[in-house]
Order: C-alpha cells, then structure tokens, then sequence
C-alpha cells in the first residue's frame, strides 16, 4: 500500500470511530432531570440546592395552588409562597392539583379556570413570574371528564402562548380511548399509586411494578410524555379494615423504635395502646403499613420506562425533599436518570 492510500485508508477508520461515537454519545445520552415542590412554602435546604447542583437541575415542577370542594363550591387552597424569593436560573412551572370531586358539581368549567388563571397570575405577579408552562394535576374520571377537559380547553385560551400539561396516570395511559386525552401540550405519566391503597393486604400501593408494568402497553400515547418516579414514604393506618389515615413518614426506624408499636410483619404493625403519633391519633387495634420504593424496584421500573415510545425526555422525581434526598441521593438518581 503506498503513502497516499494508506492515510486515505485512516482518515476513513477514523472518521468511522468518529461518527460511531457521535452516535452512540446521542444515543445513550441521559434524559433531562427535574424535580416536584410539594410544599406551599418554597425554601431550599442546603442539601436540596446541593442535589439541584450536583444533577444540574434547571426545571422545577411547584404547587402553585390546591382546587377543592367546600359547601358545594370549588375553593382555592395552599397558594404558592416564596418568603426567600424566587430562586434564579430555574424554569418554574406552577402546577395546579384539582380534586376530582371539584368536577363533580354544577361549576361551570370555564367559570372555574378564569378563577384558577386569576390566582395563578397573583402569584406570578407577586413574584414577578412569566412562567412557561403550567401543569394540571386531577385524576379524571369518566362522569368529569367532559367538565375537565372544557376547564384545560379555557386554559389553554387564557395561556396566552404558554405550553399546558397535565398529569396522566396508568389506567388513562393504559385506556386512552375509554379515559380520553387531555386537550393539553403533553402530559407526564404518572409511575406511582398504582396498588390498592385501600387495601389493608396490599403489599406496596406506592410502587409495585407488577402491576405497573401490566397498564405499559407498547402502543404510542397521543401525547408527549415526560415520567415522575417516586422517591417518598409514607405510613398508612387502617383502622376496622378501612384506611384512615395517610401519615408522611421518612424512615422506618421511627416505627421499629416506637414502644406503643408491635412489628407484625417486614412492613406491617399493631396499635398496642391509644396515643399520638406524627401529630395523628391512633386507637389500639389499628394497623400500620410503611411503605417505600425500593432502589431496586426503581431502577427496574426505570429499564421498562425507557422502551415506552411517547416519552419525551424528562426525568422527573416527586418530590424534593431533603429527608428523602439523603434515602435516594444525588448520585443514585443520577444513576437512575442514566438507565431512563
């Protein structure tokens, strides 16, 4: 081979160890991270900021605002508050949750979203707010789906060019033709509360992928979809065999070191005695059942997730929270973003 031909020959290798790494660099390539606010009050701990940073977080989905019903009329709830001010470099989207039930009445859908708007707009003129996105949060059903779907029709007009989504959870997923699909920009889907929290034997409502993964049929939603996986706890009480109480709980050693409490089961506890616990009173005979994603569970659920064929780049975990940052830190969910 003589000189020319064999530099042609490398520059050839090489463009093709190129071009094969452009390629294969875009195409694993981790989805954008973002995170819910969950709390009315909007303060940053220092290990919250620190998670933000470390996963270069630039999008925050925050309740701006709870929708309920009271003496028969939808009442505004838990308004958004900033006390520190709005943090800077992040997209805020204001997320609105909606009770079912508020669209069970004779509101008139196009009534209730120019109320909701003008809430909405107080709070982003207090804090000098242009937001992008607004994200609608009601678990529809099939005798409010009309009035629902009128009501994100009205906020769409009133959006003035900012992009709607809403929440989709797995059985509107699984069933769109029969739970119908929101008039909105994109949705996101909704991985959790896909057990019977209402059952006392239930092993784990908050996250049980073999349930979860029975509603992922490989058929393309009609709608972009970005994924919220959970990363919270909580304990549930039953009390006659009905839940009553859901109470937000960390840690499980909290209930293994309560004296008052007798373990059952790996998840599962008595009432021994009449007392207070987390600011919930609780009668002897009731039953506690702690529940908890497991990393495990979610990197599997994360592996399916990947191969549904309308997600559209967003990774997002509800919610931020520091007691639940230091179970699932920074670099686990980083991890977890990368199998996505």
């Amino acid at each position: 081979m003589n000189y020319k031909a064999g530099m042609h020959t490398a520059r050839t290798i090489l463009l093709f160890f190129f071009m094969f790494f452009l390629l294969f660099s875009c195409s694993d390539s981790p989805p954008r991270t973002g995170f819910y606010y969950w709390k009315s009050t909007f303060q940053l701990t220092k290990t919250e900021q620190q998670a933000l940073d470390t996963l270069s977080v630039k999008r925050l989905y925050v309740k701006f605002l709870d929708v309920d019903v009271e003496n028969g009329r939808p009442v505004p709830r838990a308004p958004a508050r900033f006390p520190e001010g709005v943090p800077e470099n992040y997209d805020i989207v204001p997320c609105v949750f909606i009770t079912n039930r508020t669209f069970q009445g004779k509101q008139n859908p196009d009534v209730l979203a120019e109320q909701a708007w003008g809430y909405l707009q107080q709070i982003n003129r207090r804090y000098g707010l242009e937001p992008q996105e607004y994200q609608f949060d009601c678990d529809w059903s099939p005798s409010t789906r009309e009035a629902y779907f009128a009501f994100l029709h009205r906020m769409g007009r009133l959006s003035r060019g900012a992009s709607l989504s809403a929440t989709i959870r797995l059985h509107q997923y699984r069933y769109p033709d029969q739970a119908g699909v929101p008039p909105v920009d994109k949705g996101t889907l909704m991985y959790y509360n896909m057990g019977d929290i209402e059952d006392v034997e239930e092993p784990n409502s908050l996250l049980n992928n073999q349930k979860g993964f029975a509603y992922l049929a490989n058929t393309e939603y009609p709608l972009p979809l970005d994924v919220a996986l959970p990363i919270f706890s909580w304990a549930l009480v039953y009390r006659l065999g009905s839940l009553a109480v859901i109470i937000n709980l960390a840690d499980q050693k909290v209930l293994d070191t309560e004296p008052r409490l007798e373990k059952i089961g790996k998840v599962a506890y008595q009432v021994k005695e009449n007392f207070y616990f987390e600011g919930h009173y609780l009668n002897e005979g009731d039953l506690l059942r702690f529940e908890q994603p497991e990393r495990q569970s979610l990197e599997k659920a994360a592996r399916r997730l990947r191969k549904i064929k309308s997600k559209s780049g967003y990774i997002l975990f509800f919610h931020l929270d520091e007691q639940f940052i230091q179970k699932y830190p920074p670099g686990f969910l980083r991890d977890l973003a990368g199998r996505f």
